[in-house]
């Protein structure tokens, strides 16, 4: 059942007029990154494989015109002559392949198997750009909240810190309380430093993925709770881009042991031409038409044994293609178990991180009532604040990973694409 998971602690939800989700984020990551954009070139370049091996079948037609002038002497008892001729030469021919023996057949099922594969680069790109588009997300937000936190821990260090001072000066908190308040607003000083240019550069890398600013992004992710492993594995034998095109290059390596083993079969072409000359354009001369039809039988009888070693190899490639595939997929067994691995730690993180922010909260609490009663100091609370701010920070990551390898799962399934579809360019 796909239900909704919203991430979020009521505490730190915001709420916004305008905010930008994952799915707008994806489709202007698709529409203005500058990869789609190289892939869809590439595919227009090797669409011209397919246009080529088709024309392999028609026929070949040539034409020729030629001028040729001439001029002799010819001497003899009576007279000496000097005649001059320019003859025009008018030829077409047509050349087609009868019998090949189906290697031309070959080729156009080999130029569409290399199309398919460059189709399967190009979603591959847009996989990762997709995976790289929701993380970017991800780590906005993640940078976001822990700045946010960070500043209020900061705020509270620095308060804290001017009372001290102030108590120092009248004489009620001790020199050790003092430096230990300013130890720990260095250290908060430090920390918000971290943050900003954390979400600052996350920002910066975000818009180099999507072109979009990061302002506003919403907190609500929707992901299918109910993904196992199994289930995963099995769609990901199936439906993984990069085992797809294992497969395309078993086929086409087969099919180029094909071709070679055909190279040793006869092939059988048919010409025929046509041809007119005039050769009376300065002197009285002749005009010549004929045509001819030919049939031309190729059979190779002896090839330096090229196409033994030929076939020796492809056999090889085939082999090792096989075991490329066998290989990935016990790969993608490992890269799925850790994914869910990661996946299922991050969510008990997450719950974990959350029943700390509630225990922190409630000490916070209890430590300022102690203080005004004057059983506890100001360091104390600081110190707590510190371990609330570090158990936010626990959450915000633990959060993130619980997503981010959620998604990873999606693409080694090769399913990613399938919750984007809407966003994707067509592909003819």
């Amino acid at each position: 059942m796909i239900r909704l998971f919203i991430l979020i602690l009521s505490i730190f939800l915001t709420s916004n007029s305008w905010s930008l989700d994952v799915d707008s984020t994806i489709k202007s990551t698709i529409e203005n990154n500058a990869k789609v954009k190289i892939g869809f070139e590439k595919l227009t370049e090797n669409k011209e494989l397919i246009e080529k091996a088709l024309g392999s079948k028609l026929p070949t037609i040539t034409g020729t015109i030629s001028g040729t002038y001439a001029k002799s002497e010819l001497d003899s008892k009576t007279s000496k002559t000097t005649p001059e001729t320019f003859t025009d030469l008018y030829k077409i021919t047509i050349t087609q392949n009868l019998y090949d023996a189906g290697f031309n057949d070959l080729e156009i099922e080999r130029s569409k198997i290399l199309y398919n594969n460059e189709v399967i680069n190009f979603q591959i790109t847009i996989q990762d750009l997709v995976l790289d588009a929701i993380t970017g997300y991800l780590t906005v937000l993640n940078y976001e909240k822990t700045l946010e936190s960070t500043k209020k821990n900061f705020e509270f260090v620095s308060k804290a810190l001017e009372e001290t001072k102030t108590k120092y000066d009248l004489g009620s908190s001790t020199l050790y309380e003092l430096q230990n308040a300013e130890s720990l607003f260095a250290i908060a000083k430090a920390n918000l430093f971290s943050a900003e240019q954390n979400y600052i550069i996350s920002k910066k890398t975000f818009k180099r993925i999507s072109s979009l600013e990061a302002l506003n992004l919403e907190e609500m992710i929707i992901i299918d709770q109910n993904i196992t492993f199994n289930k995963s594995l099995d769609l990901a034998m199936n439906n993984n881009l990069n085992l797809s095109i294992i497969k395309n290059n078993i086929k086409n390596n087969e099919i180029l042991l094909l071709k070679e083993k055909k190279t040793k079969m006869p092939s059988l072409d048919l010409s025929t031409s046509a041809e007119y000359s005039d050769g009376g354009r300065i002197d009285d001369g002749t005009e010549t038409t004929k045509g001819s039809i030919s049939l031309t039988l190729t059979i190779p009888l002896y090839q330096q044994s090229i196409d033994d070693s030929n076939i020796r190899k492809y056999h090889s490639k085939i082999l090792q293609e096989e075991l490329n595939y066998e290989d990935l997929k016990a790969d993608l067994q490992i890269q799925i178990s850790n994914s869910f691995k990661d996946y299922n730690i991050s969510e008990v993180r997450m719950k974990s991180n959350v029943a700390v922010i509630k225990a922190s909260e409630t000490a916070i609490k209890s430590l300022k009532e102690e203080y005004s009663l004057g059983t506890k100091t100001i360091t104390d609370i600081i110190e707590e604040e510190s371990n609330l701010l570090q158990a936010r920070v626990n959450y915000f990551n633990s959060k993130k990973d619980f997503l981010v390898n959620y998604f990873k799962v999606k693409s080694l399934e090769g399913t990613l694409l399938n919750d984007f579809k809407n966003y994707l360019p067509p592909i003819n």
